[in-house]
């Protein structure tokens, strides 16, 4: 008897989406023999260049002015013309199914979920598809897609948000946050990694140490915190994490300069990296993570055990982010004026401190995503019977 066969369907830029498609390929991935299938990953680009241009200045550079496109999604009218354009997004996902004969599909992307449901549903396509709801507590309506088998979001909130919306609560599935497996590492956890890792970034006193993140893409708003280190007295070590914004990058790099100029380069050590491949290991070895509040970086923060304090995130699309982060108590929200520059250095004058303030609430949302690849399995499993 032939195996059965899932796909794992996403976009082709680094962006959040990419992030949820590689934490649920790979897990699947790693148990696909003992559990009889065989789990494949596609990265299929839409038609759009313009539009992903678009999204990815605005989201560098005014991400609150993103509170517009989802504010224009709730039109009916509006939507519908937005959704026309996945008929233009259908041809190579076609042409994908048609090669690969897949009994699941997993969508990690919404506009991939909502051109797969149309053609599935006009053309009585056998195969399941799911679709995942890349918005923790943030409802767009692009995200509730008619012709799904099965909705996957993060908490109990976005099912209601679901049915709501009109799906059928048997076609949603609260999971937890799709974080990769090596995220949870009990070895990111211990004092002896953790110094190893300080060490092969350069830091080998007892200096706190502060990551500084846009996401994937990169945001301006990590200028904000550049000034500071022309200001600060304590000895600190900074990791600075530019995704594939070369500006920003560049950026930094004159602030280096700088520090070496005036000789404040002992005093504050900088390591500025672009994209990280080894996020779990960079993460271990520092104290406090200041960044772009975008889920997927926050998880990963919250995976490591960290405390997160959000500089910045996407009108709109992640202002549920902010909403989560102070009622689970995860972090701070320091977005406004010199809020970030000014808790840097409270922080700077006692670090335990603020390590120690929300270490339990952290660590028991850790625990909870850590569960949510097993209940996919177990989802699946009970799918392909």
């Amino acid at each position: 008897m032939a195996k059965k066969k899932i796909l794992i369907v996403t976009d082709t830029l680094p962006w959040g989406h990419m992030s949820i498609a590689k934490a649920i390929y790979g897990y699947l991935k790693s148990v696909e023999k003992e559990n009889d299938f065989v789990v494949d990953l596609a990265k299929v680009k839409v038609p759009f260049t313009v539009m992903n241009d678009l999204y990815t200045f605005v989201y560098r550079f005014f991400p609150l002015s993103n509170r517009i496109t989802l504010k224009l999604m709730e039109n009916e009218m509006l939507r519908k013309t937005f959704l026309e354009m996945a008929d233009y997004d259908l041809p190579d996902l076609q042409k994908l199914i048609n090669r690969t004969k897949p009994d699941l599909v997993i969508s990690a992307y919404f506009l991939h979920s909502q051109s797969l449901a149309k053609w599935k549903k006009e053309t009585n396509q056998k195969f399941k598809l799911w679709t995942m709801v890349a918005d923790p507590w943030t409802v767009n309506p692009l995200s509730y897609i008619d012709g799904v088998d099965l909705h996957l979001v993060y908490d109990s909130k976005m099912v209601m948000a679901a049915v709501e919306y009109g799906v059928e609560k048997k076609k949603v599935m609260e999971t937890g946050w799709w974080v990769r497996g090596e995220m949870y590492d009990e070895k990111f956890q211990t004092l002896n990694f953790k110094l190893q890792s300080r060490k092969k970034l350069g830091f080998t006193d007892d200096r706190p140490v502060v990551f500084v993140g846009g996401g994937s893409l990169g945001t301006n708003s990590l200028m904000k915190l550049l000034p500071a280190l022309m200001v600060i007295k304590k000895k600190v070590g900074f990791v600075f994490n530019t995704g594939t914004d070369k500006l920003l990058y560049n950026m930094v790099e004159e602030y280096m300069k700088m520090l070496k100029r005036l000789r404040r380069s002992d005093l504050i050590q900088v390591k500025n990296l672009g994209w990280i491949d080894n996020m779990g290991e960079v993460l271990s070895a520092c104290d406090i993570v200041f960044g772009k509040a975008g889920p997927n970086f926050l998880f990963d923060v919250v995976a490591v055990q960290k405390p997160f304090v959000a500089i910045t995130h996407i009108g709109g699309q992640e202002d549920g982010n902010i909403d989560l982060i102070k009622a689970k108590k995860l972090g701070w929200i320091k977005e406004k004026g010199n809020h970030a520059v000014d808790f840097l250095l409270k922080f700077l004058e006692n670090p335990q401190k603020y390590e120690k303030k929300y270490a339990k609430n952290i660590a028991l949302e850790a625990k909870k995503n850590k569960m949510t690849l097993p209940k996919i399995l177990k989802r699946v499993n009970d799918e392909l019977k």
